[in-house]
């Protein structure tokens, strides 16, 4: 029998619930319903690091980011409403990047409820529709079990974000109950005869492609998909804001899938007659064609015409809206382990790799700047100066689409983006990245419109003491849209943006600043900020006819 600690209140309890499961981060804007969980984890554990934010969409984005790099979920507190409301969007984002986080709200006294209590009731219907799971704990005895519960369905399966509301009478019970250990996630692994299917489906290939995505990987894992790849001569490609998955020097990597996919590589997978999609979510972001915005063109849907063999630890993934000729529940880090073991034998023509590969390799060699500040001249000279692991956070717009083609990831880098089209996530992610590895370099990207979405983390930043390095593209105006707009009317409205000087904005808080506009001053100021003490940036000052590569 587990012996029974002395009485402690939900607070205690909740907060030494966390520190069990080795949570050392957590997130917060303190404010009622949560207080007493702060009060609590300031008390009782010195070792867990409370971060303070100036956004609850900020503070949600980071702790995405952190549970991101941490491989377990990342912790934040919000508040009633308007602060749990506040996170919308960032849970949403998490689940469509298959983040693992856990959201605590803290509401209003259940024995409050119906009567219009400050702050709102039923707060979990709002998340419902956004977030992995919601859970309730309205006794103080059963919060190590919601927790428990919760922590599980943040990592099993496709990852993602976890509500759990806390009312606030449940704080103040007292009540004497185990602490539980953190619960070890199930993770799928390939049935025998599905790859004995899987051995015969790849040896019948002429033209197979290898699609990768999705969470949960670890590095030992993505060595032996490398090291399948290799043996087998296949080339490899990623999911949307995964190309962090393959080092872009891999002369098998042929590019990622999305937007912005490269004409070349929507082809290739046109002509492939094998699909192997391992923990790739298959919706509109990860298929989207060549030559316009909408997803589902990449593989015709439900039938694709190509063998398809989709891998997936969540079986509501599989056949989902593409039917799989082979459809495998597993992990990743199991599906990968049994690759070791495939016979597969070398593709007998090599050419269908080598021309992948090729065309990889002309569309990033082209496509012009046609500015001063030559924009694919600084992101591969960013590249040549960042060490390695490094970890770059990239929001919503067409500036991003500079650092995808021209930014080549290395093994070991890490690559953060928004699924959802969220703008304003580079910079709290960023900050989420520097808590979570301090020894990381950090890169922050965001567009001017994008910046000002969440701007206002740059204090906290500031603030942490946090070493991140933000690159603000000021091309005066939401540039996608902008692009959209001329193309589908022949003009663009409400685009245009009269910013602020970023680099004042950014010295106002106290961080290192400098403003760019010729491409020789990009070097020298990139330089300057990585030798500044804390979080410096870069204003990268563009035309506004300065969209994507021409």
């Amino acid at each position: 029998m587990i012996p029974l600690p002395s009485a402690r209140n939900g607070a205690a309890i909740l907060a030494d619930t966390l520190h069990g499961f080795g949570v050392r981060h957590v997130l917060h804007i303190p404010g009622e319903g949560i207080l007493e969980i702060v009060d609590a984890l300031a008390g009782r554990h010195a070792d867990v690091r409370l971060t303070s934010f100036r956004h609850e969409a900020g503070m949600a984005y980071a702790a995405q980011a952190l549970g991101r790099m941490a491989d377990m979920p990342g912790v934040c507190l919000a508040a009633r409403a308007p602060g749990a409301l506040n996170t919308l969007l960032a849970v949403h984002t998490a689940e469509t990047d298959a983040a693992p986080m856990l959201l605590i709200v803290g509401q209003a006294d259940a024995r409050q409820a119906g009567r219009d209590p400050l702050g709102g009731q039923d707060l979990g219907e709002v998340f419902r529709p956004v977030a992995k799971s919601v859970l309730y704990a309205g006794q103080a005895e059963r919060l190590p079990e919601v927790l428990a519960r919760a922590w599980r369905d943040a990592m099993a399966g496709r990852r993602g974000p976890v509500v759990v509301i806390v009312p606030e009478d449940a704080l103040h019970q007292e009540a004497r109950v185990p602490d539980l250990p953190p619960p070890a996630p199930v993770h799928p692994a390939p049935a025998a005869h599905d790859l004995e299917q899987l051995r015969a489906l790849c040896a019948a290939a002429r033209r197979p492609l290898l699609l990768l995505g999705g969470t949960g990987w670890d590095e030992a894992s993505l060595d032996r998909v490398s090291a399948f790849a290799a043996r087998a001569g296949w080339p490899v490609a990623t999911a949307y804001r995964r190309a962090d998955l393959i080092d872009h020097a891999d002369p098998r990597f042929v590019g990622e899938t999305g937007i912005g996919i490269a004409p070349a590589l929507a082809e290739g997978v046109a002509q492939a007659d094998l699909v192997l999609a391992v923990n790739v979510r298959l919706g509109e972001i990860n298929t989207f064609g060549a030559g316009g915005f909408g997803g589902f063109k990449l593989l015709e849907a439900p039938l694709p015409s190509q063998t398809l063999v989709h891998v997936h630890a969540e079986a509501g993934e599989l056949n989902r809206v593409f039917q799989a000729d082979l459809a495998i529940q597993a992990g990743p880090r199991e599906f990968a382990a049994a690759l070791d073991g495939l016979p597969v034998p070398p593709l007998a023509d090599g050419a269908w790799l080598t021309g992948l590969r090729a065309a990889r390799e002309r569309y990033v060699g082209t496509g012009a700047c046609e500015a001063p500040l030559d924009l694919r001249e600084a992101f591969e000279q960013l590249r040549a100066h960042l060490p390695a692991r490094a970890a770059v956070t990239v929001g919503a717009g067409a500036y991003a689409v500079w650092l995808h083609r021209y930014f080549a990831l290395r093994r070991g880098d890490a690559l953060l983006g928004p699924k959802s089209g969220a703008m304003g996530y580079g910079l709290p992610a960023a900050v989420g990245v520097a808590l979570a590895d301090p020894s990381r370099p950090v890169v922050a990207v965001a567009g001017d419109g994008c910046f000002l979405m969440h701007a206002e983390e740059l204090a906290t930043a500031v603030q942490e003491g946090l070493k991140i390095l933000v690159l603000v593209v000021n091309n005066a105006g939401y540039g996608a849209i902008r692009g959209s707009q001329m193309r589908l009317f022949g003009r663009a409205v409400g685009t245009d943006l009269r910013n602020p000087s970023f680099a004042d904005y950014a010295r106002a808080f106290g961080a290192h600043a400098e403003r760019v506009e010729t491409t020789d001053g990009f070097l020298p100021a990139l330089e300057r900020a990585r030798a500044a003490a804390g979080p410096a940036l870069i204003e990268l000052v563009v035309p506004a006819s300065v969209g994507k590569p021409a």
